[in-house]
Parts: C-alpha cells; sequence; structure tokens
C-alpha cells in the first residue's frame, strides 16, 4: 500500500483509505469514493498541485491531501 502523492503521471491504483474525515467527505461529495479506480493525469511543474480523475470526475488536489489517501498501486 502506499499514499496518492508517491504516484507519478498515467499511474493508477485503488482507493483504499482516506485518513482524514473532513477530506474523505469532500471527496465523496465529487464521486471519488472507497474502492475506485483513481488514475493521476498530471502533475504541475513544480510537483503541487496534480490532477487526477476516476471515471468521468476529474479532480486538482494538493500534494499535502494526496499523502492522506492510501492507494493499493495498479501493477
Amino acid at each position: 500500500m502506499t499514499t496518492l502523492d508517491q504516484l507519478i503521471e498515467n499511474e493508477s491504483g485503488t482507493i483504499c483509505n482516506i485518513c482524514d474525515e473532513q477530506l474523505a467527505l469532500q471527496l465523496l461529495t465529487m464521486g471519488f469514493i472507497l474502492g475506485e479506480e483513481i488514475k493521476v493525469e498530471r502533475i504541475a511543474p513544480l510537483h503541487d498541485p496534480m490532477i487526477i480523475t476516476s471515471g468521468c470526475n476529474c479532480l486538482s488536489i494538493r500534494k499535502k491531501d494526496a499523502k492522506l489517501i492510501e492507494i493499493n498501486k495498479a501493477s
């Protein structure tokens, strides 16, 4: 298991846990739920923020928030 901030562009994984309740609620309202596959689409030139997608949802997320999202990296 790893955290979302450790993925590079075009890598994907499955959301296992979100370690912050407020962040979990915000992501849930935007369609990012536990068990969903997410993909890192782009990372900004200074490595913050990163753009992730899940299904047809696209979101820009800060690295400090990405560190709170535990994922199983896809092989």
